[in-house]
């Protein structure tokens, strides 16, 4: 099996690129499911998913959060504080920022609109932004606490977004499934997968990293199972995208 470039290429670490309207309101709260793998242990079907890794690009030291393909640059979300930069990853530099709405900018993913949807960790909420020049302004915004969104992607038919709950049992891990209005069709809790970070959508699989694992996983959309997975190269895995 042939994987992409840039789906092996753009995942984050640290410095190292290795290539509804008017207001707030919470989001439903469906029955939850649950998203398990197809065997018990993870380790059995450790690196089934050949690949490698065929270009490094540097970037200016950052939070390095999620990642954004708009057809040309790779734009990098900055979390804590930091502006959202944009990537030529061919001149391996940032050829220009933009400022969030947020104070920690975590994901984004174009609505094919003009418009995006940005998940924010601090806010705990799901913005629905446009830009303009190095300008970002939220048509409005969603709450989803008091989970802490992180990675978020548009299939072109539903919304996808990677939450967190801390509680005094622990973390839990959800994916939920959205649809345009940010209405929750199926929420399910994460098991099997460690600390999943960021999202990505190839046209048929959705692509979950792993933070604490380094591993990226590949999760059929339909039955929400876990099909495999490769080793990724950069350590504490963060951000990924797909180019097409």
């Amino acid at each position: 099996m042939k994987i992409s470039v840039k789906i092996i290429c753009f995942i984050l670490c640290l410095c190292v690129l290795p290539v509804l309207a008017g207001g707030e309101g919470p989001l439903m709260s469906p029955s939850e499911e649950v998203l398990l793998p197809p065997v018990e242990k993870a380790e059995k079907y450790q690196g089934n998913i050949p690949a490698k890794t065929l270009k490094r690009v540097k970037i200016p030291k950052g939070w390095h959060e999620g990642l954004f393909f708009d057809g040309k640059l790779i734009w990098v979300m900055n979390g804590k504080g930091g502006n959202i930069w944009k990537v030529d990853t061919e001149a391996e530099e940032v050829v220009d920022t933009i400022t969030p709405v947020g104070p920690f900018t975590e994901g984004l993913t174009s609505a094919g609109d003009g418009t995006y949807w940005l998940t924010d960790w601090d806010d705990k909420k799901i913005y629905r932004v446009r830009t303009e020049g190095d300008t970002m302004t939220a048509d409005y915004d969603v709450s989803v606490a008091p989970a802490l969104p992180a990675g978020i992607v548009w299939t072109g038919e539903r919304l996808y977004v990677v939450t967190w709950t801390r509680g005094l049992a622990g973390t839990k891990f959800h994916l939920l499934e959205l649809d345009r209005n940010e209405t929750v069709f199926r929420k399910f809790e994460i098991k099997g997968i460690l600390e999943p970070a960021h999202l990505a959508w190839d046209g048929r699989y959705l692509w979950v990293t792993s933070w604490y694992s380094r591993l990226v996983y590949k999760i059929d959309p339909v039955t929400h199972s876990v099909l495999g997975h490769f080793k990724s190269p950069a350590s504490e895995t963060t951000g990924i995208v797909w180019d097409g």
